[in-house]
């Protein structure tokens, strides 16, 4: 037996699952796409990427390729396909992820999260309606916080046939955005990591946020192996859980940093009790086991890789449970 497949093992027989099935689950399939077309070009962000289309499926795909020269030993491929999996675990609605290889060039295909005819506008866009002087470049990010967000959310619904419960508005959902972000390390909601959608003219269908896209940054992506069996060694994964700051919030000069878990305690605070019930029922349900079967999954992990991943999640379960109760 690997040191992975003992591992999974010990946490399947440790008594943390409720009755479920303790087999060893398959690992990802990983798509060849060679033959998926291009069909368009996705400028947004540092690098441009292909949208690609398949006859048999519906939605475009966009196409990331896991860039080699990072020498991580967790490729953002796979962190990409464990944050969607991730978010279907803690329940918010997400852009399906798939392993992929494209013409010998390993990476990540995301489904498109826009609706047909539908048009996406990034919250950059939409931040200037309730904040007139928002600048985009601005370094302290003034005016991108839970507060102002909640104001530009008001008129939005969730998301489409996203399945959150009845009478959930954008701005709950977005909650839980930010505890998933806080579960999984998420650094990198900017103002154009997070999007409403809005209808053709002319139909009745209602402005709705956007999907959760983009996941990347998360789980420790930039940290090396060495560093992981570091952390575990000496038992620091919670020491370096603390310093996920949320960065891309506001952030006055002198002030101190919130972190990753401040901003979702914040923004959950601002919704209804029934909100923040079901947020902290959906953390409550991320158990030791349901996370180990997620990352048994993911294809090429090491064994200390698989090991701190499960261990920071479960360090910020704790943490959020701490703050949200």
């Amino acid at each position: 037996m690997s040191g992975r497949r003992a591992a999974w093992a010990k946490c399947a027989l440790a008594g943390d699952h409720h009755g479920q099935n303790d087999a060893m689950p398959a690992f990802w399939p990983v798509i060849v796409a060679d033959d998926w077309s291009i069909a368009g070009l996705e400028n947004q962000g540092q690098h441009p990427h292909d949208w690609l289309k398949h006859p048999a499926r519906e939605r475009t795909w966009l196409f990331k390729p896991a860039r080699v020269e990072r020498n991580r030993s967790l490729g953002e491929d796979v962190v990409e396909k464990l944050g969607s999996e991730f978010a279907r675990l803690i329940g918010i609605p997400a852009a399906p992820v798939e392993l992929a290889n494209r013409n010998g060039v390993r990476g990540a295909l995301i489904e498109d999260v826009r609706l047909p005819d539908w048009e996406l506008q990034a919250g950059q866009a939409l931040m200037p309606e309730v904040m007139p002087n928002y600048d985009p470049s601005d370094p302290e990010q003034r005016g991108h916080n839970v507060e102002a967000i909640r104001e530009a959310l008001k008129r939005f619904t969730a998301p489409p046939a996203s399945g959150m419960p009845a009478g959930f508005g954008a701005f709950d959902v977005f909650a839980g955005y930010l505890v998933f972000d806080a579960l999984i390390a998420h650094g990198d909601r900017h103002d154009r990591n997070w999007a409403v959608l809005v209808p053709p003219p002319g139909t009745l269908d209602s402005e709705a946020l956007c999907a959760s896209f983009d996941h990347a940054a998360s789980l420790g992506f930039t940290l090396s192996e060495a560093a992981r069996a570091e952390h575990l060694r000496r038992g620091t994964v919670r020491d370096w859980a603390l310093r996920g700051y949320a960065r891309r919030f506001e952030h006055r000069q002198g002030s101190r940093w919130q972190t990753l878990v401040d901003i979702a305690g914040s923004a959950v605070g601002l919704c209804r009790e029934r909100t923040r019930t079901y947020w902290v029922e959906r953390v409550v349900a991320v158990d030791a086991h349901s996370v180990a079967e997620v990352v048994a999954a993911a294809p090429g992990m090491s064994e200390v890789t698989y090991r701190f991943t499960i261990e920071l999640i479960m360090v910020n379960r704790k943490r959020l449970l701490d703050v949200l109760r």
